[in-house]
């Protein structure tokens, strides 16, 4: 069985996608059999950083009735690509047994990798939250932007609110050195240790590099285009880094479950945004935490930038 990780932002445009790909080239490079399941559903693309076109996605698997070993895609940095979907079938709901049936085929597809890295979507949508919350391990992308640090403690807090039970691991992205990654990771860090009692693992700093601007336009991974950039290095510590933590039990059989439940109500009809977060029964359910986060963000916000002053100015008073 694999080691789950699912990679999240709070919002987009922190490097999600590139940090997954380039990191899982990183451990495939060290030996270890890695797979990258694209799951940003509706926006996968793994396939478009890596410049190729898959003939197949997970979408034919739960809908055209493919094998799910004809999607996987072999790549030349020694790791294999799972296709996410394209968004374009319309996408019914599924009956119970067919989803038990599909989940019990597509288990296969990861049955000898060491490694499943999952790029999931950006945000608290009620799919990708649900799906985080059957990942043992999540990984969130920050940037220093004050956008990102209060979406991706938004993310935490629903999370946590969730009863979530993984581990939280946290990477600075676009940073221009070390320190400022530590700088943002105590940000969120006390933010979430003050105010939802929860703890966030420090993965490291991916710095702000124009290479990774001219990788993602040759369509070639940054850590193969240019191995000895600070950014490729960056990638690098960050995959010795995960390989020294303890890997969390799993349930590879409810996380598949749930991304195939999202997979297959992705399509749906969507009702305006305050009738979806307002109506219908809201006790204990998902809605109603994400209803009372986002009516909270105001609140949250000014928390939060009250707390990060504060850290600012302990890092910066002499001792």
């Amino acid at each position: 069985m694999p080691r789950v990780i699912a990679i999240t932002s709070g919002k987009g445009g922190v490097g999600k996608s590139n940090f997954t790909l380039n990191v899982g080239i990183c451990l495939a490079m060290m030996e270890h059999r890695v797979q990258i399941l694209d799951a940003d559903l509706g926006l996968a693309n793994i396939d478009v950083l890596l410049g190729v076109r898959p003939r197949k996605t997970l979408e034919d698997v739960v809908f055209n009735g493919v094998d799910p070993r004809e999607i996987v895609m072999k790549t030349d940095y020694r790791l294999e690509l799972i296709p996410g979907p394209s968004g374009t079938q319309d996408m019914a709901d599924l009956p119970g047994e067919k989803i038990e049936e599909l989940v019990r085929s597509v288990m296969t597809i990861s049955k000898d990798a060491e490694f499943l890295l999952v790029d999931t979507a950006s945000g608290i949508s009620s799919g990708v939250i649900s799906f985080l919350l059957a990942a043992p391990e999540v990984i969130v992308g920050v940037s220093p932007e004050p956008t990102s640090l209060t979406d991706a403690y938004a993310l935490i807090k629903v999370l946590v609110k969730n009863g979530y039970r993984g581990r939280v691991s946290m990477f600075s992205s676009m940073v221009k050195s070390s320190a400022a990654g530590h700088t943002l990771y105590k940000k969120i860090s006390s933010a979430s240790q003050r105010f939802l009692d929860a703890h966030v693992d420090y993965l490291g700093s991916v710095y702000l590099d124009e290479k990774l601007k001219k990788a993602v336009a040759d369509q070639v991974p940054a850590v193969v285009r240019y191995p000895t950039s600070d950014i490729s290095r960056s990638y690098r510590v960050i995959a010795l880094t995960l390989l020294g933590q303890e890997v969390p039990a799993a349930d590879e059989e409810k996380l598949w479950s749930k991304l195939i439940a999202m997979l297959a109500k992705a399509q749906r009809p969507k009702a305006p945004k305050e009738a979806a977060l307002t109506g219908g029964d809201r006790n204990g359910s998902l809605e109603s935490t994400l209803h009372d986060i986002l009516s909270e963000q105001r609140k949250t916000r000014m928390l939060l930038e009250r707390l990060v002053e504060k850290v600012g100015r302990d890092i910066l008073t002499p001792r």
